[in-house]
């Protein structure tokens, strides 16, 4: 005689393979409808430009569209959580940067662990930035040169960064704060606006990601003074880096990635492994090359470790310099 408990608990469990079996087919059968990538930075901007170029790739390998929905606001922080947020079907990608390392410490009230929140699927990209000057709005024309005359004159000179928690901004932090000045710091929606205000003369100086600096390098619009990796770059081997006159001197971001942390585990490495494929076409490294990136295919470990590592890096330097965006 079966009680109604024993009913109940019978049916739980056959709801529960039901479910199960659901989950199966549907795994089995994606992608079966166009995937969507959230960048939470602008369009144009570098970590658009890289999303799209490996989403236009992944999307030939799937037979499905990608499409790159831009959301922008708080250092990255509202597309993070449209996309940690987003239904964990394999159908949402997050474009993350290293603003998930700094977050956690810029806004501490926000209560979104963005490790916690995405199961990360592969770098794409390693992304150091040149620390550039308006030669037409400063006497100086080398990073020596700029230190002694910030600290001459603290406070008068003003960098624009490409957002809060961003890699321009991290980078001018650490630079005043190995080089002991003070450079006011104006943070942009992006770094293609920023560009444009560099070049316009709203602002004196900042750090920019390299892609795509040479054409106004060339027609004199800006003046590189240095690189922000520990070696100099082969794009811009005339250019020194920090480290050279700053022992020690090394920040640099990343852009990869990821998928809602709660994506079954088979859905999630299967995409993984698409990703993976995806960033070996040779005609996406070529693709990226042109632009100045160079393509990182590192999987879900080595994104993670890297992911720690700036965890600590940001918590050390936010502390250090005191900064606060609330």
């Amino acid at each position: 005689m079966t009680t109604g408990l024993g009913r109940r608990a019978i049916g739980a469990l056959g709801l529960a393979a039901a479910v199960t079996a659901g989950l199966r087919r549907a795994e089995a059968a994606w992608p079966e409808r166009p995937l969507t990538i959230i960048v939470p930075f602008p369009a144009g901007g570098g970590a658009d430009v890289v999303s799209r170029l490996v989403g236009r790739r992944l999307s030939q390998r799937l037979g499905q569209s990608v499409v790159i929905d831009n959301r922008l606001g708080a250092g990255g922080v509202l597309g993070f959580q449209a996309g940690a947020r987003a239904a964990p079907d394999g159908y949402t990608l997050t474009t993350l940067t290293q603003n998930i390392a700094a977050n956690p410490y810029l806004y501490p009230r926000m209560e979104f662990d963005g490790r916690a929140a995405f199961r990360l699927l592969s770098l794409m990209t390693e992304v150091f930035t040149v620390l550039l000057i308006n030669p037409r709005r400063v006497p100086f024309r080398t990073l020596p040169e700029l230190i002694d005359f910030a600290r001459a004159k603290p406070d008068v000179l003003t960098a624009g960064n490409g957002g809060i928690a961003g890699n321009g901004h991290m980078a001018m932090e650490l630079l005043n704060s190995t080089a002991k000045i003070e450079i006011r710091q104006i943070p942009y929606r992006g770094e293609a606006p920023m560009l444009n205000d560099l070049i316009g003369g709203q602002f004196d100086l900042g750090f920019l990601s390299a892609a795509g600096l040479q054409q106004y390098l060339e027609n004199g619009s800006l003046q590189a003074l240095a690189v922000s990796g520990a070696h100099r770059m082969p794009a811009f081997p005339g250019v020194p880096a920090v480290a050279e006159f700053l022992p020690g001197f090394q920040i640099g971001g990343w852009w990869g990635l990821g998928m809602p942390s709660a994506t079954p585990e088979p859905l999630a490495s299967r995409l993984e492994s698409e990703i993976m494929a995806t960033l070996a076409m040779p005609e996406l490294r070529a693709e990226m090359a042109a632009r100045g990136f160079d393509t990182v295919a590192s999987g879900s470990a080595q994104f993670r470790t890297i992911l720690d590592a700036d965890l600590d890096r940001y918590r050390r330097l936010v502390a250090d310099r005191r900064i606060t965006v609330e």
